[in-house]
């Protein structure tokens, strides 16, 4: 473990993730590691539950909305590490644990999962970042969420696509321009945007082709996040309104959405 995860950048990082540093609480009403997830018959059973306990119409629902939440809370910490603080960071699944708290135990008492890490690793990325950069997005998607996705997939059932989209709405706002980023900052940030986007090949993320080249558009001689989604996510079927970025509505009443 390095100095970095001491450090006030990594601290700020899992603050605004709402990241849980050691064991889950013993009195939470539902905890499961990520690495349960893998296994059919576990995350079938959990994904039951979660439907259930979020009040959702069914399993494609609660699949999508889990989706979203690990993009949230395992996936953006990670990729600012990566391009933000030039760390590589691992989450080991067997030591990240999904916890939900008892309702009067978290502010908002909301019935979605936070993230418990124990075990954390962190190093520099090397010289060579290419080569870095390569191994962070290879682990971070080949190897630990990719496999939870497609399992996602199977017992929704539900399309690949709205899940890789769900990921890539968590990571797409991090890479935003900004208008105080120095041309410098700027240039490494786009350059590891175009890298998880367009560079990258299928193999890295473990599925035949760069899943999340679709869902970016050039713009200003740069690579962004589209502004409006391809696929729906589904929130709509669970709260009774639609999301902004919503395929599903015109953008004549997005002006009224949240």
């Amino acid at each position: 473990m390095t100095h970095y995860l001491s450090t006030d950048l990594w601290k700020e990082t899992v603050k605004d993730h709402s990241i849980l540093l050691g064991e889950p609480p013993e009195h939470s009403v539902r905890t499961i590691a990520l690495s349960e997830l893998h296994d059919e018959a576990a995350c079938r059973e959990y994904i039951s539950w979660f439907q259930e306990y979020i009040d959702t119409p069914d399993m494609n629902v609660a699949a999508s909305m889990l989706a979203k939440r690990i993009g949230y809370l395992w996936t953006a910490p990670l990729v600012t590490a990566m391009t933000f603080h030039h760390q590589h960071v691992s989450f080991q699944l067997e030591n990240s644990f999904l916890y939900h708290p008892a309702l009067s135990d978290h502010e908002g008492g909301t019935r979605f999962p936070f993230l418990a890490v124990n075990g954390l690793r962190a190093e520099p990325l090397s010289e060579d970042r290419e080569s870095s950069r390569e191994k962070v997005v290879e682990e971070m998607f080949a190897v630990q969420l990719t496999p939870l996705l497609k399992m996602l997939a199977v017992i929704a059932p539900l399309s690949m696509s709205i899940l890789w989209e769900n990921i890539m709405v968590r990571i797409g706002p991090l890479y935003t321009p900004k208008a105080d980023d120095d041309e410098q900052e700027s240039e490494h940030i786009q350059a590891d945007f175009a890298y998880l986007t367009q560079v990258a090949s299928g193999q890295i993320f473990g599925v035949r082709k760069n899943p999340l080249t679709r869902f970016t558009e050039c713009k200003d001689n740069g690579y962004v996040a589209k502004s409006e989604r391809i696929t729906c996510c589904f929130y709509y079927q669970m709260s009774g309104e639609y999301c902004r970025k919503c395929p599903k509505i015109d953008n004549e009443n997005k002006s009224q959405l949240k």
